[in-house]
């Protein structure tokens, strides 16, 4: 078992941070001393309405979907499918597995669409049966649903990942400037 894994949503997509490894993933547990690895695989499919409904996709369109079974140290620590509109994604290098240094947020910029906002909701419910599976859970553990947008300066969404983490795995940590 890894140790607890930091995750820092407000430091671990900036490009000085994400673009130290393949991604946010990638740098966040090489800092950490751990291996990350992850298998993925790049499709079109018809996003969960949840997603459809946030990057505004009508029912039955297509978009691309990255989705990543994620290892520390080759423990199963997290699944994490991003869906990116097709207008944006077709047969660009977001359709292939390897975005390079920097992973696919870096890519988004250089095609245009940079991310300069980012929001999360985060919940915490059971695994489902192929989850808990992957992850090697009990029924009666908990996971993190992280539901993540990207979105651009023009205020549209262009990614939603939602990350599926073993609550015994991350620890998430937030830190920010206030006024006095």
């Amino acid at each position: 078992m890894p140790r607890r894994i930091r995750r820092d949503p407000m430091t671990r997509y900036q490009r000085a941070q994400r673009e130290q490894g393949k991604g946010a993933f990638d740098a966040e547990l090489r800092a950490l001393g751990m291996e990350p690895r992850s298998e993925l695989t790049v499709s079109r499919v018809s996003p969960p309405p949840e997603v459809a409904e946030i990057l505004g996709t009508p029912e039955g369109e297509q978009v691309v979907c990255r989705s990543r079974r994620m290892y520390a140290d080759d423990t199963p620590v997290q699944i994490a499918p991003s869906y990116i509109p097709l207008d944006i994604a077709a047969d660009t290098v977001l359709e292939q597995t390897d975005t390079g240094q920097g992973g696919m947020v870096s890519r988004m910029a250089e095609l245009g669409f940079p991310q300069t906002r980012m929001t999360e909701d985060i919940n915490v419910r059971p695994p489902t049966e192929e989850e808990a599976e992957f992850l090697q859970m009990s029924p009666e553990q908990s996971v993190y649903v992280i539901t993540h947008i990207g979105w651009t300066a023009q205020d549209r969404p262009v990614e939603v990942c939602v990350h599926v983490m073993p609550t015994h795995y991350w620890q998430i940590s937030y830190s920010w400037n206030v006024t006095p």
